[in-house]
Order: structure tokens, then C-alpha cells, then sequence
């Protein structure tokens, strides 16, 4: 079975997308490496895929090569297989390449289909945008939070003690 899929990479402007089919049992490896050949990367660098919630928040890292002695073997790309982590159930990935740079991509999940006889796979069957010279720079700056907004309650910074005004405290 085939997943199509479409890699957003982020930019500063311009949509820049590669449509992508990769046989469902190839591993995020074999994605990594059609993800760095489309976007006309060198591969030299480090690379990892993130899960990601509903909301794209990054979850659990998948690397290409295991720099951490706490990371089990088994995640990592080589070992993890595309329909492992992509479905209609969840449909994202997180995908950096090159950790200093950080070119930062969406990885999304469109449909499945079955292989066409005599094609190879993964390929590239749209291309959109050429990849710009930098990536878009990152803010690290912290975001300003309302005060008490630690917990949602911006209005009643004391929600233990809503619905009580000062005089039954006396």
C-alpha cells in the first residue's frame, strides 16, 4: 500500500511543499532520505522526525543515528516504519534537518492508494516552491502571559475562593 504525503517546508513566505508516495512499509529513513533529495540537501546532517499531537505540539524525538544512550535502538529511523506513525488517525510529523540551521518541516499525511506496476518507490510526484537559501529565523524570545493566566483564570487569580466576597471572611 502507498501513503501519499505532502512535506511542508516552513519558510518566510512562499508555499514550499513536495508531494511524496512511499510504500507504507518503508521506513521514516527511506522518507528522510526522498525529503533531503527533493528539497536539494546535501544529507550530511543530522535529521530527526517528531511525533506531534493535534495541535503539532512536538512529542517523542525518532533520530537518524542514536546520540543518546537513554534512546532506546528500536527509535530510531532506520527502525521505525512510516505506517507506524502515520495514519488517518494521526496524520503529522515534525521533521528538522540540519540542527544548527534548522529547516523545519511539516510532514502530512494524505491518503493511501496502491502501487502502480513498474514504478519505484518513494517518489516525488509534485513540487511546489524552491527552497530558499536560509531557513526562516527562529524567536526564541519568551511570549508575554497575562499574570495570572497560569492556569487559564486571568480574571479570578484566586479561583479557589470564587463565589465569596470579603465580608464572609469576617
Amino acid at each position: 500500500m502507498l501513503y501519499k504525503l505532502r512535506v511542508f517546508l516552513e519558510t518566510n513566505g512562499d508555499d514550499v511543499y513536495r508531494d511524496i508516495e512511499i510504500q507504507d512499509d518503508a521506513t521514516l529513513e527511506d522518507l528522510h532520505n526522498v525529503i533531503v533529495q527533493s528539497f536539494d540537501f546535501d544529507g550530511l546532517e543530522m535529521a530527526s522526525f517528531y511525533l506531534t499531537d493535534d495541535e503539532l505540539n512536538q512529542g517523542m524525538e525518532i533520530p537518524l543515528f542514536n546520540m543518546d544512550e537513554n534512546n532506546p535502538a528500536n527509535n530510531m529511523m532506520s527502525n521505525t516504519l512510516v505506517k507506524d506513525v502515520l495514519s488517518e488517525q494521526t496524520p503529522n510529523l515534525l521533521y528538522v534537518y540540519d540542527f544548527l540551521k534548522m529547516w523545519r518541516f511539516l510532514v502530512n499525511f494524505m491518503e493511501t492508494g496502491d502501487e502502480a506496476p513498474g514504478l519505484e518507490y518513494p517518489q516525488v510526484v509534485q513540487a511546489q516552491g524552491i527552497r530558499p537559501e536560509d531557513p526562516p529565523e527562529i524567536d526564541f524570545s519568551e511570549q508575554p502571559e497575562d499574570e495570572f493566566d497560569e492556569f487559564g483564570n486571568s480574571d479570578n487569580p484566586f479561583g479557589e475562593f470564587y463565589g465569596y466576597d470579603d465580608n464572609e471572611w469576617n
